[in-house]
């Protein structure tokens, strides 16, 4: 198993060989650096264990034989974030991929797959999935959040809210004061809760990020290998450079966001 969400069961495996036996541990080395306590039991044949995790994020599994405490086998276990932001539902992409009776693991494949194709979706179109972000900077000026907000939530510095600021929608830059007043913020961590991206997914974007998972599922999965079209013209260049079916950006061009393509 490579991945699972936040709070389900995750039946993990050792894929190495070890010793006849060998008595096997497993420890768990959670995002935020600590091990997790307990450690999750290993069967009697040292070779399964099962956990449940509490934080999304790249987990490392260390599977250790006892005693010397070697490592055996290592492995990762990534987990979905409550919100994964997908663009496009799962059943839309086997919708693509015209599949009827897809096994767990292709459909768990295919979960990164959406994963993937929202970020380069996104890169052209600029955000589009609804997401609540937490943005820290240093105070002793004005704020640039990384995104566009559709809305700011809250201001706080060192924890203590801020009564007054504004936020320019246009630039994405957040001031102390007021509109016509605008200031900088006082020294200390300046937090600002806001929002992005768009409560609906347009039709077109959604059958873009379609096309583009059908389009790497078949390459990737299908033998099919890295083959891009025949054409010269087949493919575009995202403005981070990602290469995608020309298809993929007409779909996305009512909404494009300007320059970048090649």
């Amino acid at each position: 198993m490579g991945s699972v969400d936040l709070g389900g069961t995750a039946k993990v495996s050792l894929k190495g060989t070890v010793a006849a036996g060998a008595n096997i541990a497993l420890a768990v080395t959670q995002p935020d650096g600590l091990t997790l306590n307990p450690a999750p039991i290993v069967d009697q044949e040292g070779k399964t264990a099962t956990l449940v995790p509490t934080m999304p994020g790249r987990h490392l599994l260390r599977w250790l034989a006892t005693g010397t405490e070697t490592d055996v086998f290592t492995d990762v276990l990534d987990v979905w974030p409550a919100d994964p932001r997908f663009i496009i539902s799962l059943e839309e992409a086997e919708n693509g991929l015209r599949w009827r009776n897809p096994s767990a693991a292709d459909r768990e494949d295919l979960r990164l797959y959406i994963a993937a194709a929202t970020e380069v979706i996104e890169d052209i179109v600029g955000p589009m999935v609804a997401s609540t972000y937490i943005h820290h900077a240093a105070g002793g000026g004005s704020v640039v959040l990384p995104h566009i907000p559709s809305q700011v939530i809250a201001v706080t510095i060192d924890g203590l809210p801020v009564v007054e600021y504004y936020a320019d929608f246009q630039s994405g830059i957040v001031y102390a004061g007021t509109r016509y007043h605008p200031a900088s913020f006082v020294a200390g961590d300046v937090a600002v809760t806001y929002s992005f991206g768009s409560p609906i997914i347009p039709p077109n974007v959604r059958l873009a990020a379609r096309e583009l998972v059908r389009h790497w599922w078949q390459i990737g999965m299908q033998g099919q290998g890295a083959v891009r079209g025949q054409e010269p013209t087949a493919d575009a260049f995202t403005p981070s450079g990602f290469a995608v079916p020309r298809r993929v950006v007409e779909l996305c061009s009512p909404h494009q966001q300007i320059g970048g393509f090649a």
